[in-house]
């Protein structure tokens, strides 16, 4: 691979995509693969900030070009940053499609593998939803949520997308301010208030909207007024959505759980949501365990997911489990 990256043909993109504020000076700073001496045969930390570390992978319909992202890590600047780059199946015709101060995920051609969407960061600030062909041209931000956007899929019939985007209606203000307003206090009183390193201040929610290829318009939230999490924090991204085959119902997991049952409870479901009635059932209340990661076969006659059986046991045996759409039969 690293004689692919020394030699390879860089495709730039125009300057729509820019870094959001959150290292002053270094915002700007794009990080690129180091130079690095190996002294004495030592694999120093040094060496390994210099080996690119592949993200997601994701091969076009057809297989003729695979679609990567490739991050490099900055000792100085304590950060990295992912670029998206594609190869053929051999690994030949290396090109970098983005070269930008911030870092792009969430990889999905379209159009016949010949765009390629994933989310950016906007020129102001904010991840959103960007397009470009693939061979890295026709750059186009398609969406423009309020809050951004973390994660998202898009319909089989390319007419719909689902977009995770946090909401901020349903935290209440935790901090202590009254005057104080260089302090860092916090009034806590109820859980969930924190995810490992990171406070609760925002939950996401999925918003379905019009997808036509160039741009994203009248998103919905679809669990408007639910005070729940889709994906599920702190680790759940666009496996919580499985489009139908006919691309009319969109399952999506949560814990619709609030409060101390939230954070005790492993009470995950699996619900499907129908774009024309927008009635959304419950597909998994008899199991109090984890439900997560629905898939339908490719002619949606099945849904499968990974299950767990145990109540509160975070670390039990994961079922796949099979859902006959017609019948309703669920089997392990």
């Amino acid at each position: 691979m690293n004689k692919f990256l020394t030699t390879m043909s860089v495709v730039l993109l125009p300057a729509m995509i820019s870094s959001c504020s959150q290292n002053g000076d270094n915002d700007d700073v794009i990080i690129e693969k180091p130079t690095v001496e190996i002294v004495d045969g030592q694999l120093t930390p040094e060496v390994l900030e210099a080996m690119g570390r592949i993200g997601q992978v994701c091969p076009s319909p057809d297989g003729s070009l695979i679609a990567f992202t490739l991050t490099y890590e900055s000792i100085e600047l304590n950060k990295g940053n992912s670029e998206i780059y594609t190869m053929k199946p051999d690994g030949s015709d290396l090109k970098r499609i983005t070269k930008t101060a911030s870092s792009e995920s969430d990889l999905a051609w379209y159009d016949n593998g010949n765009r390629l969407a994933f989310i950016g960061t906007a020129d102001g600030g904010g991840r959103q939803v960007y397009s470009v062909d693939a061979d890295g041209s026709e750059l186009v931000q398609m969406s423009s949520l309020e809050n951004g956007v973390e994660c998202f899929k898009i319909s089989p019939d390319e007419k719909k997308i689902v977009l995770a985007s946090p909401i901020r209606s349903w935290i209440k203000d935790s901090t202590i301010y009254a005057g104080l307003d260089k302090t860092t206090g916090r009034l806590v009183d109820d859980l969930m208030y924190k995810h490992w390193d990171e406070w609760v201040t925002e939950i996401p929610h999925p918003f379905v909207a019009d997808f036509n290829g160039k741009s994203v318009e009248n998103a919905k939230d679809i669990m408007e007024g639910e005070p729940f999490e889709c994906p599920m924090r702190p680790f759940g991204g666009a496996e919580s959505f499985a489009w139908s085959a006919d691309s009319k119902t969109l399952v999506y997991v949560s814990r619709k759980y609030a409060g101390k049952d939230y954070a005790f409870s492993t009470d995950s479901n699996l619900y499907s949501y129908d774009l024309e009635s927008g009635k959304t059932t419950c597909l998994t209340e008899e199991n109090k365990g984890y439900d997560t990661d629905p898939a339908y076969s490719p002619d949606g006659t099945l849904l499968a997911w990974l299950s767990m059986e145990t109540p509160k046991y975070e670390s039990d045996k994961k079922r796949l489990m099979v859902l006959d759409v017609k019948t309703g039969e669920k089997r392990d």
